[in-house]
């Protein structure tokens, strides 16, 4: 399995060299996106990532630096058709899965799309999902189980939940992507026994969620911060040897390009 991190930034104002939010994970000969920010699209592609081999797309919330990208990305796949007939014959009939906790976010971006050129007319399908607690996805080896959180508050009764946390389970490993969230106590039962866990530092300090994490118990494996906020962009490696303090080498900050690989 082979995660790479394509954006590392929460919704700050632009910042060099850091675009926000999205993982680009690789495994099973598919591809798999969490979360699309400003950059997706741009940064796989370049980075030599299959865009073809994609089979789905997953978003924790709908917030411009998780989602910003997700129509160029798109467009992409559309684009990528027309370099040669190899390219179209690939996506053929494929279908892409997308899931995502509000589908008018979904129509809006195809609204986008289709008023660009070609009425983004193309060879193969996206297929929408609105995505709730429990197994989202499992195909090919790959599953993923979304748990809600509180980062966009409780939702109108009758209403799904808007902000997610994902754990994914390929290869006989564990992998926790947490989403923006709210407190320590909404992701730590899903991060036992994962063998690498992602965390937001858009809304905590990086230190402060070493410490819960150790306080809890909790066995994981690599813990990667990413979704950096402005503490640690501001203040990178005073804030990274605080999280090592608490936690050593097990603690790692992501970079745009970061690779992890389990």
């Amino acid at each position: 399995m082979k995660i790479t991190v394509l954006g590392s930034c929460s919704g700050t104002e632009p910042m060099p060299g850091r675009h926000q939010t999205s993982v680009a994970l690789e495994t099973g000969g598919k591809l798999y996106f969490i979360d699309a920010g400003e950059n997706a699209g741009y940064a796989s592609y370049l980075a030599g990532i299959d865009q073809q081999k994609t089979a789905a797309i997953f978003i924790t919330h709908t917030h411009m630096d998780h989602t910003g990208g997700l129509p160029h990305l798109l467009w992409n796949f559309r684009k990528i058709c027309t370099l040669s007939p190899e390219h179209q014959a690939q996506m053929e009939g494929k279908v892409i899965q997308i899931h995502i906790p509000n589908l008018s976010v979904f129509d809006g971006v195809m609204a986008m799309l289709r008023a660009s050129e070609g009425n983004y007319e193309t060879v193969f399908h996206l297929d929408p999902h609105l995505l709730r607690d429990g197994v989202a996805y499992d195909q090919d080896g790959f599953k993923l189980i979304a748990y809600h959180n509180h980062h966009l508050g409780e939702p109108i009764p009758g209403l799904p939940w808007l902000s997610y946390t994902f754990v994914v389970e390929a290869e006989g490993k564990k992998v926790l992507f947490s989403g923006d969230f709210r407190d320590f106590s909404e992701i730590a039962p899903q991060m036992e026994g994962c063998d690498l866990v992602f965390l937001e530092t858009g809304h905590h300090t990086a230190a402060g969620l070493c410490q819960e994490l150790k306080d809890s118990g909790i066995q994981v494996g690599k813990v990667v911060f990413y979704h950096h906020g402005l503490a640690i962009l501001h203040n990178f490696e005073s804030e990274l040897a605080a999280a090592k303090a608490v936690l050593g080498d097990q603690v790692a900050f992501s970079n745009d390009g970061s690779v992890y690989e389990l």
